[in-house]
């Protein structure tokens, strides 16, 4: 056995905005919040924050509305934290945890022991300890409570059993004593504290409350670990109160802040200019135009992309030729200048600029950390690991540097050239100038500039190749229900009459052809992006089926440092984009805007927003 003791990180790496996905860029209705304050003082005390749905709950197991995460995470402390790094960005720092140290096995399974700080208090004054978290997230994967994140502890051994047997007990998870708490996982899980912090879902819960059935549903039921306390709790106003009980209080500006829920895009963008509110989020297109002109607003990185899924086990697009060309034929460049919306930049691949500094890895000749025989498998070594990479494609670049050079006017990519090299793999697969191709749908969730992007597409592709595609936009249910896997009866699987087709290696398809889809990641990695589309996902939605990106994930799953983990999932992305299963179109930037005034505004890298710091700068 090989222990590792480490500190808490300095820093993440690379912190980025939270996203607006294409979905939500739309109209959205417009429930009446409670009455906000017609101003806000020049020193405040107090803040006031617009946030796109209604939170019907404070209980972090159930909050799955947009903002009711932002809210948990100021009432609720997990055992590790988010604190402002300075620029914006946040940092992972102890949280209800002061130190943890890991052990693996010789599977290459990590244990966490983490050890809670004595001073961790909830608000009622009870000590925070370890059988707490143990409760969380027994809970949570308990069948039989049917919570929203459940597949999220997945990752922790015998969650299968629990799954199986509704013996919550089996779970990989245990409190020795008062102030120490142990995490078995499945696997090494190298981003393991960004994906523990990657939600609210696993905060602390009051087990001798639970009970009870109120916890979450009022503000006076709702005992918090977090630097706040819920004073009242309605469908259009949550306010939240600092807390006397919370070990740091002193980090915690605001005495006060008001979650309300948005009125509409002018009256929320009236409130920003006039300081009403000190923040406003889900701003749609046309406010975001108006911040952008005036100044006052500028796109951020973010780990959200948009992009095209291509079903490999429906003829065309079972032919790779035919899948590059389509390919090709997009400009994601001027798809972003066609759209003119400021939340977007071109995609120079499926992996985000914003994603924990995904940049362009050199592969090194030795995992960093010092092994020991039979310790761990070794990502690097010819027997278990992908062969070393072959000369990149010039078509690929760093998808950070290429975002820099649209910023400033540049690019390496020379789309002309692309059209040719299309063009020509339209005429190897036998239909040149389109001739013969036949007409194929595309569809996408009819919400905001997901149409828009449809029609600019289908141009492209008619344009270039001389092929037909036709565009519907469908409801969000209907997408689900052609584009999604559902799970399907054994017997029904058995006698093959199932709507889904079953492809290479046991991928599965949806009846579809083209799909527009958003790309998210539940924490800021690679991995969690390129690994839907694994042969043996679940989410694989396309039946693509690859040994070469299935082996470069696989050492990258076993991979000890992060170095040589990067460079497999450059490598599996390098792959994917040349296979084209999916061709990526755009990022997503950020789409909330503090007022004039007002700073120490900082972000994680699943989207949260931190308001402990904000507050008015201080005249000159």
């Amino acid at each position: 056995m090989r222990r590792k003791s480490t500190k808490p990180p300095a820093r993440l790496l690379a912190a980025l905005l939270a996203c607006l996905l294409l979905a939500a860029c739309g109209a959205q209705p417009s429930p009446q919040p409670d009455p906000v304050p017609d101003s806000v003082p020049a020193e405040p005390s107090a803040l006031t924050v617009v946030i796109t749905d209604a939170q019907d709950t404070l209980d972090p197991a159930k909050v799955t509305a947009a903002g009711g995460e932002s809210l948990l995470y100021h009432l609720f402390e997990n055992l590790m934290r988010w604190t402002d790094g300075g620029d914006g960005w946040a940092v992972l720092s102890p949280g209800q945890a002061e130190s943890y140290s890991v052990d693996t096995d010789f599977a290459g399974n990590a244990t966490y022991t983490f050890t809670l700080r004595e001073d961790a208090r909830w608000s009622d004054g009870r000590p925070v300890t370890a059988a707490h978290f143990a409760a969380a997230w027994q809970r949570l994967a308990d069948p039989a409570q049917n919570l929203p994140r459940r597949e999220l502890m997945r990752i922790v051994s015998g969650y299968d059993q629990v799954q199986q047997t509704g013996d919550v007990s089996l779970l990989g998870v245990s409190a020795p004593d008062e102030r120490t708490f142990v995490v078995s996982l499945q696997g090494s899980h190298a981003h393991f504290l960004a994906e523990l912090c990657a939600g609210a879902w696993t905060m602390p819960v009051r087990d001798d409350l639970l009970s009870g059935g109120s916890w979450g549903d009022s503000a006076d039921a709702t005992v918090t670990n977090g630097a706040y306390t819920a004073a009242h709790l309605s469908r259009n106003l949550v306010t939240l109160k600092r807390s006397e009980t919370y070990y740091d209080s002193a980090a915690a500006v605001p005495d006060e802040i008001r979650f309300v829920t948005r009125e509409g895009a002018q009256a929320d963008y009236d409130k920003l200019l006039a300081g009403e509110a000190a923040l406003v989020t889900g701003l749609p297109q046309e406010p975001l135009r108006a911040l952008a002109d005036s100044g006052l607003w500028t796109p951020e990185p973010v780990t959200c992309a948009y992009g095209v899924l291509l079903n490999t086990q429906r003829p065309p697009f079972d032919d790779d030729n035919i899948r590059t060309a389509f390919r090709l034929a997009i400009d994601p460049q001027s798809v972003a200048e066609q759209l003119g919306d400021p939340t977007l930049r071109s995609a120079g691949g499926l992996i985000p600029y914003g994603v924990a500094d995904y940049g362009t890895p050199s592969r090194p000749a030795e995992d960093a950390p010092e092994k020991e025989a039979g310790a761990l498998p070794d990502p690097n070594a010819a027997s278990n690991a992908a062969p070393p990479p072959a000369e990149p494609d010039p078509v690929y670049w760093d998808f950070r540097a290429h975002s820099l050079e649209v910023e400033t006017g540049h690019t390496q990519r020379d789309y002309d050239a692309d059209c040719l090299r299309a063009q020509a793999l339209m005429a190897q697969a036998g239909y040149a100038n389109g001739g013969g191709f036949p007409v194929v749908e595309y569809i996408y969730v009819d919400t905001g500039l997901a149409g828009e992007l449809a029609r600019v597409l289908q141009a492209m592709w008619q344009e270039r190749l001389g092929v037909t595609v036709t565009v519907r936009g469908v409801s969000q249910e209907e997408y689900d229900a052609l584009v999604l896997l559902q799970p399907l009866p054994e017997d029904v699987q058995a006698e093959g009459s199932a709507p889904q087709q079953v492809g290479a290696l046991g991928a599965a398809t949806g009846d579809f052809t083209l799909a527009g889809q958003t790309f998210s990641a539940p924490y800021s990695d690679a991995g969690a992006l390129l690994e839907r589309f694994c042969s043996a996902s679940g989410d694989n939605v396309t039946g693509y089926a690859s040994d070469a990106f299935d082996i470069l994930l696989s050492s990258a799953r076993a991979a000890v440092s992060p170095e040589p983990r990067d460079a497999y999932l450059h490598d599996a992305e390098t792959i994917l984009l040349e296979d084209a299963p999916v061709i990526p179109v755009c990022s997503l930037g950020g789409s909330f805007q503090l007022a004039q005034g007002y700073t120490g505004l900082y972000r994680a890298p699943d989207g949260v927003y931190f308001l402990f710091n904000v507050g008015m700068e201080t005249p000159q």
